[in-house]
Order: C-alpha cells, then structure tokens, then sequence
C-alpha cells in the first residue's frame, strides 16, 4: 500500500475548515487509490486529536531523528509539509530522502496566501506582521523551488504559487487543485428528515427562515457585518430565524441576546456528528469576505458544506472560485451587494420550490465538490510512484 506523510506543527484537533480539508482529502485518497495518509505532529506534544476518517492516522514526534527512523522505515511516496512552521523540516527531510535514494516527492500543502496576517491586523501589531510577512516571502520563493509540487485549493492559489517560482522550475512543477469539498453527497430525504427533527426541537415551522452562520469567528469571517445584516432582515421580516454555529464565549452570547431580542435565534458549538443534520434545519448560509488577497486566493470549507446541506449561499464576489461555481452551475444564490428587497425574494423563492433548490445544490455538489470526483481528475498514481 502506498503511504504519504504530511508533517505539521499546527494544531490538528481542531475542527477548522484546514484540518476538515486534510482528513476528508486523506480519505477519499485511501478509496480511490488506497494511499495511506499519515500525519506526524510536531512541536505539539499537549494536543489529542480525535479525527477518525478512513485512511489517516496521527502520530506525535519529537525530534529531527524520529522523522528520520519513520522515513526510512516506511519510504513513503510522498511527504506533505502543512504549515509555514513546518518548512524549517524540508532542507532535513530532502536530504534524508537523497541520501537514502528514495523516490519520494515532496509537496506543500498552501491553502491560502502569506498576506492574511498583513491584511487582518492594526497597529503595532500590523508592523510586526509586515516584517514577518517580508521574511515569510522570501522563505516561501525558497521552499517552493526546493520541492516538487504543491496542494492548493483554487485556481487563484495555483497563480499566486507560479508567481514564487524561478522560470526553470514551473515546467516540472506540481500542482493539484482540490477545493475544500464533501465526501458524500447528502440526499434530498435525509435533509428533510433532519431539518424537521431540528426545527421541531427549535419549535419553529417549516415556513420560517432560517439564516445562518456558521464558522470560527476569525477576522476574515466578518461576523459583525453578518450580524447587522441579520438586525436588518429582522426588522422587515416576520418569520425569520438566526443560527450561529461557533465558537462561544459570554461576550458573544451577550451580544446576540442585546441584538436579538425576540429570542429568534439558535447559539451553538456542533461537533463533528450534528453538524450536518443542524445546517440541514437552515435555509441560507453566509459567507461575507473583504476584498483582499486572503479570500482571493481562498476556497471556504463552509461554501461545499452549505451547498451540501441544501442551502442557498449569501456570498460577494470577493471569493472568486466559489462564485464561478454558482455562476457556472447556475444555482440561485444571494448576492449581498444588492437590495435586501432581493434577497428576500429569494428566500421566498427558496422556500416556495425547496426540491428544486436540493436537487440543484446536490448536482452541483456531485460535479464540482465531491472529492471522489474531484480526485478522480487527478493522476495520482503516475506522481507518487
């Protein structure tokens, strides 16, 4: 059976769109070809993953050395480095490969641009992370022209990785797109099984919209221009209801009961087993992102997730991969830029023809965001040999 390491620093317990990524990745690699995906954590002793995808393991090293022992003991066809902490281990591991003579390609694993800590700070803050955003530059022109290929999650990632590369090297470099999509297509009747067990537990009828958020609440998020969107649908619409599906905290919490005080609205932290039957009780997802080179370049785990739950999406065109999507796929989707009065008669038309919303939602999850045929595209097989 063929093995590919990913080596990272990061934190992989947690449920962020990176981590959901790597894990629905690593399976759908592990059916379609049986490549096993392990993943070595490092300089992270105290976490406790609890991940369990098929096809991907999670071991905790320690040094340099233990890389070492695991490389030559199992000669993987490929090392994946996720995480900019993690390149400091390629110059070791490339030399460990060489000096072996094994044929393992070595790849990046870039879901999103150097800029975001540029772009998403103030202050002192924001020239500390300029500094670092100099230095990481120059490291990233290095490490990519030091391996042989890169993971990426759009078409605008793959231009912004090319624009690092010495004209010698684009030729035989590697690039695989895969967007952070669904291992499994959801069926028109399970949603509706699940979204009428959740809004009876929410005791609200089946006319009502519901419109929700969903994420970490990280700065690029725009939660707080998600929330005055929502005040404003409250004040023109007499059947609405408001998830938020995050992360929690008193400060929120106290910030959404002084904001909603009809008490329309749902606040919970989902695990991994509910997440889906609780989406699927929903009728809009939002995603509103700023005008940047972070979200150019990036591809919103929660964009497949929201379209897999049946959802029509809210979004600006400031996410260009996933607006070519609905564009191209022709599903009907919200566009935030314009009059709420648009929006609104959207939700209606939603609510008015929900099998046809998804039975078009789950075609376009079939073409575009299913791993399986994403992957498919993909010659594995002739890279890893």
């Amino acid at each position: 059976m063929k093995n590919i390491l990913i080596i990272t620093t990061a934190d992989m317990s947690l449920q962020s769109g990176n981590v959901v990524l790597i894990n629905r990745r690593a399976e759908e690699m592990f059916k379609q070809f049986q490549i096993k995906t392990t993943c070595l954590i490092l300089e992270n002793e105290g976490i406790n993953v609890k991940h369990n995808a098929e096809g991907i393991e999670y071991i905790k090293l320690t040094s340099k050395h233990e890389i070492k022992n695991y490389i030559l003991t199992h000669n993987p066809q490929g090392v994946i480095f996720y995480g900019f902490r993690s390149y400091s281990y390629i110059s070791y591991v490339k030399k460990v490969i060489n000096k072996a003579e094994c044929n393992t390609k070595i790849l990046l694993d870039i879901q999103g641009a150097l800029e975001e800590g540029v772009e998403y700070s103030k202050g002192f803050n924001w020239f500390a992370n300029f500094v670092k955003f100099s230095i990481k530059k120059i490291l990233l022109f290095k490490y990519l022209n030091l391996v042989d290929g890169a993971f990426v999650v759009s078409d605008e990632l793959m231009e912004y990785c090319y624009s690092y590369l010495k004209k010698s090297k684009k030729s035989n470099f590697k690039i695989f797109k895969i967007r952070c999509g669904i291992n499994k297509v959801i069926n028109s009747q399970q949603k509706k099984e699940w979204r009428k067990e959740i809004r009876n537990q929410w005791n609200i009828n089946d006319d009502t919209v519901v419109l929700v958020f969903s994420g970490y609440r990280m700065p690029w998020q725009n939660i707080d221009k998600i929330i005055d969107l929502f005040k404003r649908y409250d004040k023109i619409m007499d059947n609405v209801y408001f998830a938020f599906f995050c992360n929690l905290d008193k400060e929120f919490e106290d910030q959404i009961k002084t904001n909603f005080k009809k008490d329309n609205y749902k606040t919970k932290f989902l695990s991994f087993d509910e997440y889906f039957k609780y989406l699927c009780a929903c009728d809009v997802g939002f995603l509103i992102r700023d005008n940047n080179i972070t979200n150019k370049v990036a591809f919103p785990n929660k964009f497949s997730d929201y379209l897999n739950a049946g959802l029509t999406v809210a979004i600006n065109n400031t996410l260009p991969e996933p607006y070519r999507i609905l564009e191209q796929g022709n599903v009907k989707y919200i566009n935030i830029e314009q009059d709420l009065n648009n929006h609104i008669e959207i939700m209606k038309e939603r609510q008015a023809n929900i099998n046809q919303t998804y039975k078009k939602t789950e075609q376009l999850c079939k073409e575009e965001l299913l791993y399986s045929s994403q992957i498919a595209k993909i010659e594995f097989e002739a890279f890893f040999k």
